[in-house]
């Protein structure tokens, strides 16, 4: 009888998961405005997308010769600053890859009066891209925007503080 016993008690053991380890914090991966970290590989910033809290996050993929994503960073930023209290984290990955455009970064953003939390990948093979969403080709800009399990991807620009809204709005919960 104790075999038996023992018997159940590892196939309980071994069907446990094993747990997974907590992403790491947001904080460290993006800071705002002044000189954003730059990842060369996106494994080094692939946590920013595995965030399991009560946030809702909003990461736009742009780049400086993306002229509709620099239309909409003011927008991304207007959102930011009009859900200040809400649990929203609005976060920017440049893709851009030269790096005197990379180096041009921060005082663009500061020009613009763009706050927001930002890095800079240089990763350019294809695969993490298909990983994150896998109809996603590079286009730019994309956002991606998530809470938990439930995630929403935007292959398109945002034209109107009111489209951003709108995209959110699910994911805030209003």
């Amino acid at each position: 009888m104790r075999t038996i016993g023992a018997l159940f008690a590892l196939l309980a053991l071994a069907g446990c998961d094993t747990p997974t380890p907590p992403a790491a914090p947001v904080s460290t991966l993006v800071a705002p405005a002044a000189p954003p970290r730059v990842y060369t590989d996106y494994n080094e910033l692939a946590d920013l997308f595995r965030q399991h809290n009560d946030t809702t996050y909003l990461i736009n993929f742009w780049a400086t010769w993306c002229k509709p994503c620099l239309e909409e960073l003011p927008l991304l930023q207007e959102l930011a600053e009009e859900e200040r209290d809400a649990p929203l984290r609005v976060i920017l990955v440049s893709l851009d890859t030269d790096t005197a455009a990379i180096a041009r970064i921060p005082d663009y953003l500061v020009r613009q009066q763009v706050g927001l939390p930002n890095a800079v990948l240089t990763d350019e093979r294809q695969e993490w891209k298909t990983a994150l969403d896998e109809h996603w080709d590079g286009t730019l800009p994309t956002t991606f925007i998530y809470r938990n399990a439930l995630r929403y991807v935007y292959r398109r620009n945002f034209r109107t503080l009111p489209d951003v809204r709108e995209a959110v709005r699910p994911l805030l919960g209003g």
